[in-house]
């Protein structure tokens, strides 16, 4: 339980010839100081009443559980949460951004399991009070962060075939396994092979780490098939069912794309041997041109902050290194992960005495010429004793990036608390880089577009393509050039 009942005892009340379990009520239930629960034994012999008694406390309990809104979910994440770990309350992780999308059970667990305080023991018991769409959103995060295997889903549903559907409005989709006559290949039977495929040599180590993971997800939505039954209306049926798990449309064509990748590699690479000359099982993708477009929440962009929030935010405590990643942000525009990757072997200075961060090296986010660039340093940005290797310890992924972990911590442990409330969730530590491009948008003069763009980093303008942008400027402008138009800006919420 959340918290300690009082321990019962057994009564003979004035006037009853029966006894009585009698228990102390909780404060949060009780009309009056030390108030009491009467309930009868039924029986007036005493050995029977005390072992009728554990029956009835424990009735007494369920009750108070259920008046007091208490679950065994919670009282289980309870006895691992860490506020100062996570960085917030589990009250304020309910109804956090991913808690809308997610739900607020899956968003606790995400958290928990993230900041590794709980073992695989702990998430398999927590899968018994989750529901199957709980369960398996669970299961895909736990997926990407951990090898251990965890049980898939709720103990009282671990039971049903998943070929029958995994939740009742999967109505489209044949309920009963397949029957597999010729002997196909199923989808969890080429990925193996697949992931070997030379395809994967050009693809981000991310990338090829996760592509199974989202392969098994599909599956456990339209149940392993073997390739030459997979049908267009399976694509519809993984769309509307993470279009109902409220996912965005992006998201969906990503899984959609790994599933049509699969189907693909199944179509160009995979023979029925048996057969002579050796016959592809299939020679179409079926799921290749199913658009996923009517299907998700849709994009939502990030919004800048406002000026008060400005001011909220650079007023909280927060650790040297974390205020001076949050003003290299607001002040340069830089992406969250060009900044949090930056190295003293990048601070620089000109011939003019201009500093500047060197990333001209190669592009760490994007692979274009326009995010390799040189990023003018404001007056405004203090910058602390020079020294060696990286600025920031955030951890990286397979691709070296830091982007997640650095996301993750900023918006948590700040710009969470300066959010007007629950529906102003598009106020994100990447909104600082939209500020930015608003202040330089209301200079006077206001600089060129293309001028904007070098100082951000962005890769296209307008109507221009950036092929046709790269023939038109060519090259980076000049370190003064940016540091006139950064410098210009003011920055109050920084004093």
């Amino acid at each position: 339980m959340t918290m300690e009942y009082h321990k019962s005892t057994i009564r003979k009340l004035s006037g009853k010839a029966n006894y009585y379990v009698v228990i102390t009520k909780p404060k949060a239930i009780a009309k009056r100081y030390k108030e009491v629960e009467r309930r009868s034994t039924g029986t007036s012999d005493k050995k029977l009443a005390e072992k009728l008694q554990y029956k009835i406390t424990k009735e007494i309990y369920a009750e108070w559980d259920k008046l007091l809104q208490r679950e065994p979910f919670f009282e289980i994440v309870e006895k691992f949460w860490d506020d100062s770990i996570v960085g917030h309350t589990i009250e304020e992780c309910k109804v956090s951004g991913e808690a809308t999308v997610s739900g607020e059970k899956v968003a606790i667990v995400k958290s928990l399991m993230l900041n590794n305080l709980i073992t695989i023991g702990v998430l398999n018991e927590l899968f018994e009070q989750l529901n199957i769409e709980e369960a398996r959103k669970v299961r895909f995060a736990s997926d990407f962060l951990s090898e251990e295997s965890v049980n898939p889903y709720p103990i009282n549903i671990q039971q049903r075939n998943i070929n029958e559907g995994l939740a009742k409005k999967r109505i489209k989709k044949d309920a009963e396994a397949v029957l597999n006559k010729t002997g196909c290949p199923t989808i969890l039977d080429l990925l193996p092979n697949y992931m070997n495929d030379i395809k994967w040599e050009n693809v981000s180590k991310k990338e090829r780490k996760y592509a199974p993971n989202y392969i098994r997800y599909v599956v456990g939505i339209i149940g392993d098939k073997p390739v030459d039954q997979v049908i267009s209306n399976d694509a519809i049926v993984l769309g509307e069912t993470l279009h109902d798990e409220g996912m965005s449309t992006s998201t969906i064509k990503n899984y959609k794309a790994h599933f049509s990748n699969i189907m693909t590699y199944a179509r160009d690479k995979v023979v029925n041997d048996s057969l002579t000359p050796p016959t592809p099982w299939i020679t179409l993708n079926p799921i290749l041109h199913v658009s996923m477009k009517d299907y998700g929440l849709g994009k939502r962009s990030w919004e800048a902050l406002e000026e008060d929030q400005l001011f909220k935010l650079f007023k909280l405590k927060m650790p040297a290194l974390d205020r001076l990643l949050l003003t290299i942000l607001i002040t340069t525009g830089m992406r969250l992960d060009e900044a949090a990757l930056l190295t003293w072997e990048q601070y620089k200075t000109d011939k003019d005495g201009l500093r500047y961060f060197d990333l001209s090296e190669g592009a760490i986010v994007k692979n274009d010429k326009f995010s390799a660039r040189n990023v003018a340093i404001p007056d405004c940005l203090k910058m602390p004793r020079v020294g060696k290797g990286k600025l920031f310890n955030f951890r990286t992924n397979a691709d070296g990036k830091s982007s997640q972990h650095a996301s993750r911590h900023l918006n948590e442990k700040y710009l969470h608390k300066i959010r007007y409330d629950k529906a102003d969730d598009r106020k994100v530590v990447h909104s600082l880089r939209h500020n930015l491009t608003g202040l330089m948008q209301n200079l006077s003069p206001q600089p060129a577009s293309e001028e904007m763009d070098w100082v951000t980093g962005h890769a296209m303008e307008g109507g221009l393509t950036q092929s046709e942008r790269n023939k038109t400027y060519k090259q980076d402008i000049s370190v003064a050039k940016k540091y006139d138009i950064v410098n210009r800006i003011k920055h109050p919420w920084l004093n």
